[in-house]
């Protein structure tokens, strides 16, 4: 290869429709929109309140005011190992617990997931793992999965994986969707 030209790449398997697609793409949340994206989900939740998302460097955690009995209980988790794939949102609970030091009965988590919009978070309690269903907010034929995250001082990267668009409802013409 010549000095400075441009790598060669495959051709893409030919597919019917038309699509768009990328690779090595990362997305750099701030703290402040990670926390008005997360509003938006808490907003349909009763008895949740000030969920919050703090990014160190290393480390994402979530604290949260959750109304049990009528009760308010502040709790803090750290999350890890974030995967997303076909619309869900996968993360483990690594530490939830309240007042920093009182671990947090997994009880209280299924209690949460039953309160949420049905189908909008699974708890799989043996391996500590949330899913959270963001179909609802993805586009239709977008294919998104994660490759891996970066937890910086008031900053999450997310680093996608190759992935693609479908186009064809845009793009067709309206007497080729007939």
């Amino acid at each position: 290869m010549k000095e400075n030209a441009a790598p060669e790449w495959p051709a893409p398997p030919e597919e019917p429709g038309f699509r768009v697609r990328w690779s090595g793409l990362s997305v750099s949340f701030d703290e402040r929109t990670l926390n008005a994206l997360v509003h938006r989900l808490v907003d349909r939740i009763p008895d949740l309140q000030d969920l919050r998302i703090r990014v160190t460097k290393g480390e994402l955690a979530a604290t949260l005011t959750v109304r049990r009995f009528g009760v308010p209980l502040s709790a803090r988790a750290s999350l890890s190992q974030l995967r997303l794939k076909d619309g869900f949102l996968a993360f483990v609970l690594d530490r939830v617990q309240a007042l920093s030091f009182i671990p947090i009965p997994d009880q209280l988590l299924i209690y949460l997931v039953q309160k949420v919009p049905e189908g909008l978070l699974t708890w799989y309690r043996d391996d500590r793992i949330m899913v959270v269903n963001l179909n609802d907010w993805m586009p239709p034929g977008a294919d998104f999965s994660l490759e891996r995250t970066a937890f910086e001082e008031g900053q999450l990267t997310l680093h996608l994986a190759p992935g693609s668009y479908d186009l064809t409802e845009i793009l067709e013409a309206p007497e080729e969707r007939d």
